[in-house]
């Protein structure tokens, strides 16, 4: 990792700094400061700690946490690449993890790593999960989820999709897929789609009851 003199990083980058395994880190290149002339609109919103960042940001400067920059994500394997045609906007959903803790998506590519649990587990259940252990993209208006692992071949200790083994494969989301990570029960994330989660708590819509 490149470091300017006087720079200050947050302390998971200062933890993670050098580590050649990091595909993230490894790319780091500084960003200006969140108070630039950039819209809210145009903001990388981080969805872990919902913080805005300056477009262009490798990591979260309120949480640390790591972005999946473009060029990773054209590196993930399976298809879902967006072609000619109306955009399809992305849907809103989150991501629940094991203490109940939300991750919100707004269409961007997201990584599930290491340091996401590194507040809520042991340290040897915490090592089984790899530093970038899931990519979740969006295309067409659809999630998917990808075992990514190192360099995208797939995680060490593996990932299951509603008790699949899904290991370096990209599969489509649906609202209520559980997805454990490592073979560990424990580490079971729970995907929703919150507008089908809106309409389902509000007893549907006017068709729907008619």
């Amino acid at each position: 990792m490149v470091k300017e003199k006087g720079q200050k990083l947050p302390p998971q980058a200062r933890s993670m700094e050098g580590d050649r395994d990091d595909a993230v880190c490894t790319k780091y290149t500084r960003s200006a400061s969140v108070g630039s002339e950039d819209s809210p609109k145009d903001k990388t919103v981080c969805p872990r700690c919902q913080s805005p960042n300056r477009t262009g940001s490798f990591f979260c400067y309120s949480c640390g946490k790591y972005f999946a920059t473009a060029d990773i994500t054209i590196k993930s394997k399976g298809k879902g690449k967006r072609g000619p045609g109306t955009p399809h906007p992305p849907p809103k959903a989150k991501v629940i993890m094991p203490n109940g803790t939300e991750f919100v998506l707004s269409g961007d590519p997201v990584f599930i790593e290491r340091a996401d649990f590194a507040d809520m587990l042991p340290y040897e259940t915490l090592m089984a999960v790899s530093r970038q252990h899931l990519l979740i993209t969006c295309s067409r208006g659809k999630y998917y989820v990808q075992d990514y692992g190192p360099e995208g071949k797939g995680s060490t200790n593996h990932t299951k999709l509603n008790d699949i083994d899904i290991h370096g494969r990209k599969k489509p989301l649906k609202d209520g897929d559980k997805i454990e990570l490592a073979g560990q029960p424990e580490l079971t994330l729970t995907f929703r789609l919150l507008e089908d989660t809106e309409k389902a708590e509000s007893g549907g819509s006017l068709g729907d009851r008619l």
